[in-house]
């Protein structure tokens, strides 16, 4: 599948909780990866770009007043999103990195973000890159 590859600038914090006492949106959860692949590696297995995935919770209210345990922060990074039946995960987090090489971008070398989306019993991943400061 060709996944279409986006520069997305997030404005706020989406904030995480692992707290199962406190009010969460158990259709939209986190999970953190990191990325084993280097620049320099030219043929990399597609595992390699999502690696020992951690779970850090569910999404908080946009409105809530809890301390999130953990929040993909705003800035400036490459996304791409696509149905997590239908499409292969490692696939998208691959041609996200492609893409950066592509267009010359440098990205957080360590993580990768995606976020799970579940809505009418469809589900979604979104994977983020974080593209580093210059």
């Amino acid at each position: 599948m060709a996944f279409s590859i986006k520069i997305l600038t997030l404005y706020k914090d989406l904030n995480f909780s692992t707290d199962s006492n406190i009010e969460t949106d158990k259709n939209e959860r986190l999970e953190i990866y990191k990325n084993g692949v280097s620049k320099h590696n030219m043929s990399p297995a597609l595992d390699e770009y999502l690696k020992d995935g951690i779970e850090y919770g569910f999404a908080l209210p946009k409105d809530s007043t809890a301390k999130a345990d953990y929040a993909i922060k705003a800035g400036k990074y490459f996304f791409v999103q696509g149905d997590l039946k239908k499409d292969n995960i490692n696939e998208a987090a691959e041609a996200l990195w492609l893409e950066s090489i592509w267009q010359e971008q440098t990205l957080d070398m360590d993580t990768v973000y995606v976020r799970y989306i579940n809505e009418d019993n469809h589900e979604a991943f979104q994977i983020f890159r974080k593209v580093a400061a210059n």
